[in-house]
């Protein structure tokens, strides 16, 4: 992982696991004796130097009081051979993307147009008339514009949707896919607050625990 040691990819690769199969992330004990060292001194140590470097946040005032970096920037790793899943999208009424690091899609990005991808979970279905269900998982391309009639993950204020966008001289129509869900329309003026995280590139659906596109 770029800017770490080894044995900080190794404890940061341990955090990861212990929140990815338990729920939480491992004390400073656990930690400790994972990797045998001598004090829990030596564990704060490498915390406190991978904390520094944009990997986690700390709360030494909790036993389990640490947290994966929730900038998808930070968490996405140079491989040629998957993509980073990141937390959750509505393709409904907008709802708070948990953008923490979940696990590795092992698709090659070059399926779905190469570098500077992350992958999000569908919740919703405003999106099914374009083919993408509640469960999927969606494959956004990391940019800030869209052409017209694109469909894009948007942030909105702090909630992050999936829709068609439209944007004219005065107005911006996030379009839904089913006549069950009402567009979305902001005028430009009062559009501050939207922003578009990246283009929509496509969908992995999984079956028996197993990825397919």
């Amino acid at each position: 992982m770029k800017g770490l040691t080894d044995k900080q990819s190794k404890i940061y690769d341990f955090i990861s696991e212990c929140q990815r199969e338990n729920g939480y992330p491992p004390t400073q004990a656990e930690i400790r004796d994972h990797f045998r060292f001598a004090s829990l001194n030596a564990v704060r140590s490498h915390l406190v130097l991978i904390e520094k470097k944009g990997y986690i946040r700390l709360n030494f005032g909790k036993a389990r009081g640490i947290k994966l970096s929730s900038s998808p920037k930070l968490l996405i790793r140079k491989t040629k051979e998957s993509i980073p899943l990141l937390g959750r999208i509505s393709a409904g009424v907008p709802i708070w993307a948990e953008q923490h690091f979940e696990d590795f899609l092992p698709i090659p990005p070059s399926m779905f147009g190469g570098r500077e991808l992350f992958a999000l979970h569908v919740c919703g279905d405003s999106m099914i008339g374009a083919g993408i269900r509640n469960g999927d998982i969606a494959v956004i391309k990391k940019q800030d514009w869209v052409e017209r009639g694109e469909i894009a993950a948007v942030l909105i204020d702090q909630e992050v949707t999936l829709k068609r966008v439209f944007l004219s001289a005065d107005s911006l129509l996030l379009k839904s896919e089913n006549p069950d869900f009402e567009d979305l329309k902001y005028l430009k003026k009062n559009s501050d607050f939207i922003r578009i995280l990246g283009r929509y590139q496509g969908i992995v659906r999984t079956r028996n625990n197993r990825y397919r596109t």
